[in-house]
């Protein structure tokens, strides 16, 4: 093979070729993992917040009931039976 024949630039594309393959798969999977994640965080914070509401309304419908001293007294009564 001369040197005329053999073309460095070429050589090292075919070469090349397919690390180059490789590296642009590892990077679309990374991009793809990457929007997972953030699919799930959103998914997490979105269920806290629910679970926060839920709870704040819990909260204020008990605080809105009105327990009376009797009312106290015979869940107490009923518990010591139990």
């Amino acid at each position: 093979m001369s040197k005329k024949d053999f073309d460095v630039d070429k050589e090292i594309e075919r070469i090349s070729r397919k690390t180059r393959v490789n590296m642009a798969k590892s990077e679309r999977s990374f991009e793809n993992r990457l929007n997972q994640l953030e699919k799930d965080i959103d998914k997490a914070i979105r269920s806290k917040e629910s679970l926060f509401d839920d709870s704040k309304d819990l909260t204020s419908k008990h605080i809105t009931n009105n327990y009376t001293d009797n009312a106290l007294e015979r869940y107490k009564k009923k518990l010591n039976k139990i």
